[in-house]
């Protein structure tokens, strides 16, 4: 299930981050164009093409709190899950084109950059996305079993603080080199740091996109809950005849199970909805959020 607590903070989170955006985009853009620093252009390109992501995790988040049963009668998960696959697309091939570029001006650097005038709008991002890394991290404490959306929006406040520094670093140290007249070495900081930099985003990225398309393509849980879940059921091995299939997904936070078991002709439903339930409180003590289904098959020999 949803928690509509955290829902509801993460749709305020992701409003504060589109309005904050839609003001250091512009007001980068324009510094970068006094102070002659590419990076500072490219790495705010970024900002600006992960607006669209922002956006449609903001509309995944309104309709997340609607429930709404008839158009995602399965939970509305998957759209957690591909918000989250966002956000790791749009890190990961972006710092790839960072790397390729900072690498290529390690060759032939730009001269004449203004470093001072671009820790502006990087001390402003800063200060921003330090308030809003701060935010998702209390969050995520509050609940051990949290939103994959809620952790892409923290890996992605995480990264816009290490770039931050990054750069803040970068353009100082340029600054003090430019006033020691060292040119040669003031000019090749830039790209150093943003090399450094695109590394980061790809490391933090790729987690992203290999957990998330793990749920969108409906692959099994992970083998440590599935040793989890066939420990539970050896518990109750003495209220069946016989184990059959065994089939699980994760949609969002929440895991799903679905667990055939073989029963004598005489039991009873009532016995077999007891069973289900004492199983369900079973596995969600081991694994949280789990939504347990069991699928009573009857022996060879049964008549009616």
């Amino acid at each position: 299930m949803n928690n509509p607590d955290e829902l509801k903070s993460m749709k305020k989170i992701s409003e504060v981050c589109i309005y904050t955006s839609l003001i250091i985009i512009p007001l980068s853009i324009i510094f970068s164009w006094i102070t002659g620093s590419v990076t500072l252009l490219l790495y705010f390109i970024w900002a600006a093409a992960a607006i669209a992501v922002k956006l449609f995790a903001l509309i995944s988040i309104r309709i997340m709190l609607k429930e709404n049963q008839f158009m995602f009668p399965n939970g509305t998960g998957k759209l957690e899950n591909f918000s989250s696959f966002l956000f790791g697309v749009s890190i990961v091939p972006m710092g790839a084109y960072f790397l390729i570029v900072s690498i290529t001006k390690l060759y032939s650097p730009l001269t004449n950059i203004t470093y001072l005038l671009c820790l502006v709008p990087i001390v402003l991002s800063f200060a921003m996305t330090l308030m809003l890394t701060i935010w998702t991290n209390r969050l995520i404490r509050q609940n051990s079993n949290h939103s994959p959306l809620l952790k892409a929006y923290n890996v992605n406040f995480k990264v816009s603080l290490t770039s931050d520094s990054f750069l803040f670093l970068a353009f100082l140290l340029g600054y003090l080199l430019t006033v020691a007249h060292l040119d040669f070495l003031s000019i090749r900081v830039d790209p150093i740091l943003s090399a450094i930099l695109s590394l980061y985003m790809i490391k933090v990225g790729l987690p992203l996109i290999i957990e998330n398309i793990r749920s969108l393509i409906d692959l099994p849980l992970p083998e440590k809950d599935m040793l989890k879940i066939l420990k539970v059921a050896t518990e109750f091995y003495e209220e069946y005849t016989g184990f059959g299939l065994l089939f699980s997904r994760q949609s969002g936070k929440q895991k799903i199970i679905e667990m055939e078991l073989f029963f004598d002709p005489g039991i009873s439903i009532d016995k077999i909805k007891q069973i289900e339930h004492l199983m369900a409180l079973r596995i969600n003590q081991a694994i949280p959020d789990v939504r347990f289904r069991l699928i009573p098959k009857v022996l060879p020999g049964f008549t009616e």
